[in-house]
Formats: C-alpha cells, structure tokens, sequence
C-alpha cells in the first residue's frame, strides 16, 4: 500500500518545519543549553506541525548522537520513533479519553522509568477535550511530574485550557503557514514525485488549504489519483466544486453594475455545472476581500500576476469601501448558512440581491437650525377643552415631526416622536429596537433624556447591548438636533403598581378575593 503523501513528507528535523522558526529555534536553543522544560503547550490552527514538532522534541531529548545538530534520525532511538515502535514515546487522543480515569491511569504509569530511551514522552492531542475532572487530575503530576518525564500537550483550542494548566507550561503558538511557503513546499514535492502540475493549480491548492500544510498535501495526494500525466487547474476545480476565476469575476462585475437577474443566473448557471455553493462563496469572499485590499492601497500583500492586479484595480474603482465590506459580510455569512440550507443555493442567492441594494444609512440630519438655547419656551395657548378637535393619527404624526424637525426637546416630543426614534435605531440593533418598545421617556434634564423601563429585567439588558444606547443617542441628537445623552431607570408607573400591591389591604383582596389591578390614579 502507498504511504499517503502528508506522512512521506512529514518533517523529521526542526530544520524541515515548515513557518515555525519562532517555534523550532527556540527548542534547539534549549536543547543546546540543556534546559529542556518539563511540560510544553503547543497551539495554533490544525495541519501547522504541532505533533510533527512534538515527536521531533522527543527524539532530540533522547538522541543517542553525539553531535550538536539532533534530532540525528540515524540512532536506534531516533530511528524507532520514526517507525512507530518506540514504547516511551505515548501519543495519547484526549478526544477519545476524555474522562478522569483515563488520566488517573496515566497518573499510575508515570513513575515506571523508560525502557528504552533516556525520558519519556508524553504527547496528549487535542488535549482541550479532556473533561474538568480529567484536567484536575492531571494538574499535580503536570506541575510536578517524575525527572524522567516530558509532557507535550497540543491543542487547536487553547481557550478551554484552564488557566491552572497554561500556568505550568511553556507555551509555544503555531502560526497559519501563509501562500508563498505553501505553494514553494507543494512545488518541491511534486517535483520529488515526478508530478507535473499547473502553477495556477498549485496555488488554488494552497489557496484551499487556508494555512494549513497538511491539509494541502493530502490534497495533492488526493489529485494524484486521477491518473493524468499531468494535474490541471480544470481537475483542481472540479475536485473541490470550485468556479472558474473568470465566473467569480462576472459575478461580482454583475454585482457591480446592481444587475441582479444576470448575476443570480451566473450563479445558477455555476452551481448547474458542478461548483459547490460553499466554496463559490468562499471564492466571492477571497475575491471581495482583495478588492477591498487594493481600494485601501494594500494590494501589494496579494499574490496576483500583473494582468490580475491591473484586472482587478479597475473592478474596485466601481466599489466603494462601505460596498465592499458589506459584500464580504453578507457572502460570509451565507458561506455558514448554506452548512444547513433546505435549498442549496438560496443563501447565496439572498447574498447577492442584498449585496446590490442599498445599505439602510441612518436618516439625514434635520436642515432647520436648532433653535437658539436662550428663547424661552412658547406659552401655552388657553382653550376649552371642547373647542379643540380631536387629533388624528396623522396629525399627530404631523406634530411629531414638526417638533422634531425644530429641535424641541422635551418629554412631550420624545413621547410624540418615540416611533421615529424607534425607527432609526431598528437597523442597527434589533434587540435594542424591541427592549425600548418597552420604555417611555419620563424625564428631561438639559441633554439628559431619562427612560422609564416597565420591567427592571429589561432596563438591565438595555444596558448591556453592545451598542444600543449609543444608538438612541445617536438618533435623538440627530432628529433633535442637539447632543443627547440617555439615563436608563425603573418606570414610576411600576414603582408605584409595586408600592399598591404592597398594600396590606389590597393584597388581602387580590389573594382573598381575586381582585385585580387595572388602573392607578393619583
């Protein structure tokens, strides 16, 4: 059976990881001035060499060589851990052994002394699994384990390690491999293999693999078995669904031009020839994104050929940033949605019509001047109730807007134009939107606005939105036109229902007699 392409190639010195340099010379350097440290954390992103480097730490420590440069994968020892059959190098899967007694039975067997090699070495992957009782068992021996052990704990989650643990390691974090280093390692082992293969698909492979050497190179193996002489960029696409760099540009030229029925027929079209909708996203996305890298003048970080970058510089000059960044957001976000789509292509679809419309901007500011702060309110006129007609939606909506637009801030007006205000901060905070449904403005001081909140639960999650009170601020100094700031507290009106049903004698009568609270006057 031929060994699978990623294995043959695995690096066997520090010398052949690929983008660690940060990584590898400091443990040579340890190595050199024997301080090699009893537990180490490797992190970082999956296919980036955390457990090729743990095995090359472990044959170092115990490199029967006598020279400098270790590991010397010549000796017995270097030489059984390459093939596998070295019983004090333990390789341990901490998604499959998760509980407290499997770490408990590691516990037992630490203190057994190498039978072969000078330490023994643990290396516990994907080590973030491990439940909190299994981490707690391990934390005594992890501080303070036997002379003759070394743990290596690797781990693409480093957040759901507990701080307990990071304290008694030395921790090391493994960067994303970027495209230029990718695309040099692909080219090296095709040649190494005797594969032929287009330059333009080894960099869609390396593109794929989004910093991840392992996964590019089992996907180059995975090519190999087409059995062509020589690997294409038409067999790389139809491999991984992936559309043509002309189809993705005549998309985002239709998105461009707001022409949705051509751009949803491209797609259409694209998915009928076998893209997959997911990577179609991933590739509007990436090209978006180096879009918005040449409006904003980096485009010099992109790996494209000269006729690209003149191409695509000409594409951006019909965007503006705020297009481009929405565009990014909304095929991002149907990337995720289509994982779980009933249809296979409608989040894209909805990304791309949403992608040609107007972003809701907030409402332009009033053109009336606010009015000057020295010009004493005007006094109200005294009529009879019964001569004044009875106002009308539409009037009062009139009112409102008439308040507003001359810059009045008072209870009154925040009350007539609380729909209008409402309104602005909809777009950009639903949750904010709804809680403020339950609130009035009660209180007016200077440029203080006091909102009165019916449920105090609801006050509280008003004050931890993210941006919602700078929303409402933003909206009322803009339709009042004049700085607004915003207090948020308990209504009155439920301070009061509260101190009624408190009441000795109405209590008696709502548990006594089913009484109910309808109405409180003064």
């Amino acid at each position: 059976m031929a060994q699978a392409l990623y294995l043959k190639y695995r690096p066997r010195t520090f010398g052949e990881v690929e983008g660690q340099a940060h990584v590898t010379t400091t443990l040579k350097n340890a190595l050199a001035l024997n301080r090699i440290a009893h537990a180490y954390l490797f992190t970082g992103p999956r296919g980036t060499g955390k457990t090729s480097t743990a095995r090359i730490l472990a044959k170092a420590v115990n490199c029967l060589s006598e020279g400098i440069d270790k590991p010397c994968n010549q000796c017995a020892v270097c030489q059984a851990i390459n093939e596998e059959r070295m019983l004090d190098l333990i390789e341990i899967d901490a998604a499959s052994n998760t509980s407290v007694e499997d770490i408990r039975d590691l516990r037992d067997k630490v203190d057994f002394r190498p039978s072969e090699a000078k330490f023994k070495v643990y290396i516990i992957d994907e080590v973030h699994m491990l439940s909190n009782a299994a981490f707690n068992a391990l934390l005594k021996t992890l501080e303070e384990p036997p002379p003759h052990v070394i743990f290596v704990l690797a781990t693409t989650d480093p957040q759901k390690i507990p701080a307990t643990v990071i304290s008694r390691v030395q921790r090391f974090d493994f960067r994303r491999l970027t495209l230029t280093e990718i695309i040099a390692r692909l080219s090296e082992i095709a040649a190494n293999e005797n594969l032929r293969i287009e330059p333009a698909a080894v960099e869609l492979i390396a593109r794929q693999a989004t910093g991840a050497m392992r996964d590019a190179i089992s996907l180059l193996d995975q090519l190999t078995a087409y059995g062509s002489d020589e690997i294409t960029l038409a067999q790389v696409q139809g491999l991984l669904g992936a559309a043509s760099h002309q189809m993705v540009d005549d998309i985002v030229a239709r998105l461009a031009e707001k022409d949705v029925a051509h751009g949803l027929a491209i797609i259409g079209n694209a998915v009928d020839n076998g893209a997959d909708p997911r990577q179609l996203a991933r590739e509007l996305v990436e090209y978006v994104r180096a879009l918005l890298f040449i409006k904003a003048g980096s485009g010099a970080v992109l790996t494209l050929t000269a006729e690209e970058q003149s191409e695509m510089t000409e594409r951006a000059k019909q965007f503006s940033s705020e297009q481009l960044v929405r565009a990014i957001r909304l095929f991002n976000q149907a990337a995720f949605e289509l994982r779980a789509s009933a249809h296979p292509t409608l989040p894209l679809e909805i990304a791309f019509v949403e992608a040609t419309l107007e972003e809701p901007a907030s409402a332009p500011r009033a053109v009336a001047p606010p009015p000057p702060r020295n010009v004493p309110p005007p006094k109200p006129r005294t009529e009879s109730r019964s001569a004044a007609p009875p106002k009308s939606a539409s009037s009062a909506n009139v009112a409102a807007d008439t308040m507003a637009s001359a810059g009045v801030l008072s209870v009154d007006a925040l009350r007539a134009g609380w729909s209008n205000v409402l309104a602005r901060v909809r777009p950009y905070n639903k949750m904010a939107e709804a809680l403020l449904r339950d609130a009035e403005p009660i209180k007016v001081e200077d440029n203080l606005v006091v909102l009165g909140f019916y449920y105090q639960g609801h006050a509280e999650r008003f004050e931890k939105q993210a941006n919602g009170k700078a929303m409402i601020e933003k909206a009322l100094t803009e339709i009042f036109q004049t700085q607004c700031r915003v207090k948020c507290v308990l209504s009155p009106k439920k301070a009061r229902l509260k101190a009624v049903e408190e009441d000795p004698l109405i209590r008696a009568a709502i548990n006594q007699l089913g009484a109910e609270i309808t109405e409180i006057h003064d």
